[in-house]
């Protein structure tokens, strides 16, 4: 099972020399990827709940969000190794066309270590900021991963969708790993779980959902996989660890490695740790966790 550290690029201690700091220590440490996520804006009276926590309030910290791919591009140059992740891009907020570019030329310079987490979104206000419908958000997720497909595996694309078209063209640079960086896709309802069965490489829920909950419907994702002719057992379970425990506590190491020791036997591959959600914590302190985990808890599995 591999673990991963999501960056310090919202919030109020958000800078280059962060990112930098926690990038490069996590590669020392021996972590296995570096995580960012997508917040396009911080809407002030929010059409749409939340759906981090139970209240349904966006994090106060995530008025100020860096854009994903490029602090992951600010990696790439700083680390040589580990993998670069998002958890996750929002498909609408984008052009289908130029984030396969964006990504493919990442995965080019950065030596394949790109993973792409992908939601479908659910803020209203960030639809209407990009002038889309969120009415047909499923659908124009669904129909955004399959560009993003074909645009890294075909000599030649056309495509003819009916939120996406793509005239006869040669789309290069290829992404260095074949056929394409995994596609991890992020939410939890059925309809998002019948697009992991359909095109995902993995599926990447976030800690909140209790590991029983979790591993049925990973059992699901496996047989819907399997009745549309995927092989389920080649898609991973993966996920997002919000509200990480403060590791100085002896009870919570403990309570960490347990936690840890179930997901592996549920089947966990890969976790993105976010010790920034809910409430921003110093530089500092993230290097401690990071250090106390990998040095006092990873080695006792």
């Amino acid at each position: 099972m591999k673990l991963g550290i999501a960056l310090p690029h919202f919030g109020p201690h958000a800078s280059p020399q962060a990112i930098v700091a926690v990038a490069r220590r996590a590669e020392s440490l021996g972590f296995s990827s570096l995580w960012v996520l997508e917040r396009l804006l911080w809407p002030v009276a929010p059409a749409s709940k939340y759906p981090g926590n139970p209240r349904g309030e966006t994090p106060g910290p995530m008025r100020n969000t860096y854009d994903p791919l490029t602090v992951l591009s600010f990696v790439a140059a700083h680390t040589e190794k580990i993998s670069l992740g998002t958890s996750v891009l929002v498909a609408a907020n984008r052009s289908a066309t130029v984030t396969a570019k964006m990504i493919a030329t990442l995965d080019v310079l950065c030596g394949g270590r790109v993973i792409v987490g992908l939601g479908a979104g659910w803020s209203a206000d960030e639809f209407v900021a990009v002038g889309r419908g969120i009415e047909e958000r499923n659908q124009q997720a669904d129909e955004f991963i399959e560009l993003l497909r074909e645009l890294w595996q075909a000599e030649e694309i056309q495509f003819d969708g009916k939120y996406y078209r793509v005239p006869r063209s040669v789309f290069l640079p290829k992404p260095l790993q074949t056929p394409g960086p995994p596609i991890w896709i992020g939410g939890n309802s059925e309809r998002a779980l019948r697009r992991v069965a359909a095109y995902g490489d993995g599926w990447h829920p976030t800690s909140r959902m209790p590991i029983v909950e979790m591993t049925k419907k990973f059992a699901l994702v496996s047989q819907l996989a399997q009745e549309q002719g995927r092989d389920g057992d080649k898609i991973d379970l993966t996920l997002r660890w919000n509200a990480f425990p403060d590791l100085r506590d002896p009870a919570n190491r403990l309570a960490v490695r347990q936690r840890l020791l179930e997901y592996r036997e549920a089947g966990v591959k890969h976790i993105c740790i976010d010790l920034n959600i809910p409430s921003p914590i110093s530089i500092e302190s993230m290097l401690e966790k990071m250090e106390r985990l990998m040095g006092e808890i990873v080695p006792t599995l």
